[in-house]
C-alpha cells in the first residue's frame, strides 16, 4: 500500500514538473510585488499555512558539499515561525551537518515527507542514527518534529531546500502532509525561480574546508594562467620536482585526480584571484 501511495504522489508531482516547464510565467503573477527575498518567503509562507504548516524554512548554498561530500554550512538560512536560536544552532553549531533531513534531501531529487515522531520507513529513515541526537532532541523541544523537503540542485551546482513543518498536537500525520506534498513541491520551485534574481546579493559563496599553502595557491594560480610546471618554476626560481610537489599536493586536498581538476574546483570555491 505505501508502495502505491508513493508511487501516485510521484506520478502527481512529475505532472506538476511538467506544467511548471510549460508554464514559467505563472511564477511572476505568484510573486509579482515581491522584490526582495524576505517578501518572497513571506509570500511563501503564507501561502505554506493555508495548505497546513506551521513553520518554514530556507536555505540555499552555491556550494552544498565539501571535497570530502559534507555539507557545507549554506550561504543562506531563512526561517519563519520558528524559535530565533535555530539559525545560530544550525549555522553556527553544527546542526545543519547532523541534520538528517539535509543529509538525504543533499542525496534526494525529490520531495519527501519526514518524522522523528514515528517508526517512519520513508527513505529518510535510513538517516537516523545516534549522530542526530543533537538535532532530534531540540526539535522534540520545540514541538516541530513532523514537516515536508523539496530539495532543488541547481543549474552550476546550487543546493537549495524549502522545508514545512507542521506544529505537534495538529494534524502532523505524514499521510495528512504527504497529500500536499505536490502543492509545497510547486511552491519551492515558485519561490526557488522568483528568489534566484536576490541570492547574489543575499549569499556570498562558502570557502570550503580546504587549507592550501601560500605556495600551493600560488602555483594553482600559475598554472590557471596557463603556465606549465617548468614555467612556473622558473618564475619562482624553484625545481620542477618542488613545483610539482606543490601542484599535487593542491590538487590532494582539492580531491581533484589531476591539475586542470583542481584549477577548476580552486575558482569554485574561489581561492584564486581572477
Amino acid at each position: 500500500m505505501a508502495e502505491f501511495v508513493l508511487s501516485f504522489l510521484e506520478g502527481i508531482i512529475d505532472r506538476e514538473a511538467t506544467m511548471m516547464s510549460n508554464n514559467p510565467g505563472v511564477f511572476d503573477v505568484f510573486f509579482a510585488g515581491c522584490h526582495t527575498l524576505d517578501a518572497c518567503l513571506d509570500h511563501s509562507f503564507s501561502h505554506a499555512t493555508e495548505i497546513g504548516f506551521e513553520s518554514l524554512l530556507y536555505d540555499y548554498s552555491p556550494i552544498p558539499l565539501d571535497r570530502c561530500g559534507m555539507l557545507i554550512t549554506p550561504a543562506v538560512f531563512e526561517q519563519r515561525n520558528v524559535p530565533v536560536d535555530m539559525r545560530r544552532a544550525w549555522c553556527e553549531e553544527g546542526y545543519y551537518q547532523q541534520d538528517p533531513v539535509q543529509q538525504c534531501a543533499s542525496r534526494s531529487v525529490r520531495p519527501f515527507v519526514w518524522s522523528y515522531s514515528s517508526d517512519s520507513r520513508c527513505e529518510f529513515g535510513l538517516y537516523l542514527n545516534d549522530s542526530h541526537c543533537r538535532v532530534s532532541h531540540y526539535l522534540h523541544d520545540i514541538g516541530l518534529t513532523t514537516g515536508a523537503i523539496v530539495p532543488m540542485h541547481l543549474p552550476g551546482g546550487g543546493f537549495a531546500t524549502l522545508t514545512g513543518i507542521v506544529a505537534e498536537g495538529g494534524d502532523g500525520s505524514e499521510c495528512a502532509i504527504a497529500s500536499v506534498l505536490p502543492e509545497f513541491f510547486w511552491l519551492a520551485y515558485a519561490f526557488q525561480a522568483a528568489a534566484q534574481d536576490f541570492l547574489a546579493d543575499a549569499a556570498e559563496s562558502p570557502e570550503p574546508q580546504v587549507a592550501l599553502t601560500t605556495r600551493e595557491r600560488e602555483c594553482l594560480q600559475f598554472s590557471a594562467g596557463g603556465l606549465t610546471a617548468k614555467r612556473i618554476a622558473d618564475r619562482l626560481n624553484r625545481s620542477v620536482a618542488t613545483i610539482n610537489l606543490h601542484l599535487n599536493s593542491a590538487a590532494h586536498k582539492l580531491g581533484a585526480s589531476n591539475r586542470v581538476e583542481a584549477v577548476a574546483k580552486a575558482i569554485k570555491y574561489q581561492l584564486l584571484d581572477l
